[in-house]
């Protein structure tokens, strides 16, 4: 009894010295308060709140927020240079359209609560699409956009959502980026 006592003393404590408020970003876009733990571009602009390490969360609209992934800056040496970030891709969005253009749909999210989403390399920057949320379909996909492109494909695919919204990360929140 006396060990739970002292936990919720010092819970208690942690609080009252703004620990737990730090994860309070307020609105994305704007200027990072005093006490929050924000992503913040290259401009000076809070970019995300921080879920995980890698794995950010991006208000992409009134009531949309979706997680989008970053990853070290790295020197000529291959070394990591100390507090700056940029945003990652490798993803996949497949479309109904035979020239990526439309019907565009994500893989359903891995991560409970988060909404389903990915990040391709395109030659305007890292864009990020965002899923609906709702229960994953089955697709006719007729291509499928990489990083390195476009890919003409003709397959049933299982576990997608629709596309809701797509952000450009490079032009919107532009690198490096740093926590705050």
């Amino acid at each position: 009894m006396t060990a739970w006592i002292m936990v919720a003393s010092v819970a208690v404590a942690l609080t009252a010295n703004g620990v737990v408020r730090a994860q309070s970003a307020g609105a994305m876009g704007s200027s990072p308060s005093s006490n929050a733990i924000v992503l913040v571009d290259s401009t000076g602009k809070a970019a995300a709140r921080p879920l995980t390490d890698t794995i950010m969360l991006i208000s992409v609209n009134s009531g949309v927020a979706a997680p989008a992934s970053i990853h070290p800056i790295y020197d000529a040496d291959g070394r990591t240079a100390s507090g700056l970030a940029t945003w990652q891709s490798g993803g996949s969005v497949l479309f109904t359209s035979s020239d990526c253009t439309t019907g565009a749909h994500v893989y359903s999210s891995t991560h409970a609560g988060a909404r389903a989403a990915t990040q391709v390399k395109t030659p305007a920057g890292i864009v990020l699409y965002v899923g609906v949320i709702g229960t994953a379909i089955t697709v006719a996909v007729h291509s499928i956009l990489y990083d390195n492109g476009c890919s003409p494909v003709t397959v049933q695919q299982s576990g997608l959502l629709p596309v809701l919204v797509t952000v450009n990360l490079s032009t919107a929140f532009p690198p490096p980026l740093s926590f705050q």
